[in-house]
């Protein structure tokens, strides 16, 4: 899979991830999905990599804009994935001054432009917490971003098959777990998700703090969206 989409655009890429997956998705409320003009749309991370397929596939019967807050190693992928990726170091430790600078303007560009940025502000694959999946503490770049550029968000709720293996050996070894993120995706080929979005919610709307405003939406988005 890798070697063919190397040749292909970002565009084209990830159509091929889509129909070599067939995801077999159940969407809901997708008609408050505004049609034009610059939006953020946030969600949970259950399952991986085919999380972001599932979502791509919702929204792109509406809007072909969609761009994608995305770990930059899949530029390594495919080099032009960076038409619909904006490249983002999740890892705090991993940052630099360079890498911050690239993301913040490839997002300035995108809502600027008015196109739709997806992100998921986990960053990584939510994780198993007393018997319940949950994501870890979210990034509050989205609210943050939101408000800068006085951008609606979107909020949908995704929900999908267990990631077994990443959750099995994410209680055993860091190295096993992060080796089976490829596998996860493409044994999710077929799969049933489910997505619901909500009515958008305007930076107005959002608490002062930033903080707050990301646990609010985070709350929000894994209890509340049904």
């Amino acid at each position: 899979m890798v070697d063919f989409v190397k040749s292909k655009s970002g565009q084209e890429a990830l159509l091929y991830v889509s129909e070599l997956l067939h995801l077999q998705n159940t969407i809901k409320g997708f008609e408050n999905l505004p049609r034009g003009g610059r939006l953020i749309v946030v969600a949970n991370h259950p399952t991986g990599i085919a999380d972001g397929i599932a979502l791509f596939d919702a929204i792109r019967e509406i809007r072909e804009d969609i761009l994608f807050y995305a770990n930059a190693d899949a530029l390594r992928c495919c080099g032009r994935f960076a038409e619909t990726i904006i490249p983002v170091e999740w890892v705090i430790e991993k940052r630099t001054r360079e890498k911050t600078r690239i993301t913040l303007h490839e997002t300035k560009l995108a809502l600027e432009s008015e196109k739709t940025l997806a992100i998921f502000p986990a960053g990584r694959l939510a994780r198993v917490e007393k018997g319940i999946l949950t994501d870890p503490e979210w990034s509050q770049s989205a609210v943050s971003i939101a408000k800068k550029y006085d951008a609606p968000i979107l909020p949908v709720r995704i929900s999908g098959p267990n990631a077994f293996w990443f959750h099995l050996f994410d209680k055993i070894s860091k190295e096993l777990r992060d080796i089976t993120l490829f596998h996860e995706l493409l044994n999710k080929k077929g799969k049933e998700y489910q997505l619901i979005a909500g009515p958008p919610i305007y930076p107005s709307e959002l608490d002062a703090d930033n903080r707050a405003a990301t646990l609010m939406l985070k709350n929000y988005i894994e209890t509340q969206l049904s």
